[in-house]
């Protein structure tokens, strides 16, 4: 067999383990009454979640565990869009995803089958401080999700992470430890400079790193390594991958590299190739 053909296999194997990890659990079990609880589990966020058919209700019914949402002040209020002319007639970021988030939690408790947070990152796509003040101000009012770590060590229900603009960090108030910060991989290379205690997330945009199409065999493995190198640097942050093709075998190679979540924007297809058994 060619070394191409035994590394299809590995990675056909590495899925056909997930699909055993993620299939054996309900991704939602009973609660009160015939009222499902979520219980995320599979190793994937939904990327730019408000375009879905179904905004939060998806994520959560598919078992992710995160979602994105791009925001504009707009009058005043905090709207989700990718631009702002979408924005300024679309739902707002408390009403599509905090309250009905809050009402969850209030269900159900945690939104993960492990119990960790489950994980929101926000966008502010403008370079706006009221915008950013307003986050803030908002996020006070629901400090039951974001909390820390409870009297048994648990922590917080969801995770809010600005992965778009903000304001320098020195510039930061106590106020604003409700969010953790990302810190973007771009180059290919081992090691990470000294991060911020704010930053919970590594981020990897696969179009423009490992999915250049003039990107070298070698070129590959070198990215394959950083983010290797990453996850073992910073334990107890996140790396996230987005911006890729929906493909197993694709999914298979970076979860092996120590990928926690791959952003999609198509959900349904990537829960059913990350839950469906590999070909033998």
């Amino acid at each position: 067999m060619t070394p191409a053909g035994r590394d299809v296999r590995r990675l056909a194997r590495s899925v056909a383990a997930l699909a055993l990890v993620v299939a054996g659990p309900c991704l939602w079990r009973p609660a009160r009454g015939d009222e499902p609880c979520p219980r995320g589990v599979l190793p994937a966020y939904a990327h730019n979640d408000y375009a879905n058919p179904q905004p939060l209700t998806g994520a959560l019914r598919l078992g992710f565990r995160g979602l994105e949402a791009d925001v504009f002040l707009v009058d005043g209020v905090l709207r989700v869009g990718h631009e702002r002319k979408r924005a300024a007639t679309g739902l707002a970021l408390e009403t599509l995803y905090l309250e009905p988030l809050r009402a969850v939690v209030d269900r159900c408790g945690a939104l993960t089958a492990d119990g960790r947070p489950f994980l929101l990152t926000v966008e502010i796509k403008e370079r706006s401080l009221p915008t950013y003040d307003a986050l803030v101000a908002l996020m006070a009012r629901y400090r039951v999700l974001v909390a820390g770590a409870d009297s048994t060590g648990r922590g917080p229900p969801v995770e809010v992470v600005l992965v778009g603009w903000h304001p320098p960090l020195a510039s930061t108030r106590g106020a604003d430890t409700a969010f953790g910060l990302q810190y973007r991989l771009t180059r290919a290379e081992p090691g990470l400079p000294d991060l911020d205690p704010r930053v919970r997330l590594l981020s990897l945009d696969y179009g423009k790193t490992l999915g250049r199409r003039r990107l070298t065999p070698a070129g590959r493995q070198r990215w394959l390594a950083t983010l290797r190198s990453a996850k073992a640097a910073a334990p107890g942050r996140l790396l996230r991958v987005h911006n890729l093709p929906v493909d197993r075998l694709l999914y298979a190679e970076l979860l092996d590299a120590g990928v926690d979540l791959i952003g999609t924007e198509r959900p349904t297809e990537t829960a059913r190739l990350l839950v469906a058994p590999a070909a033998p």
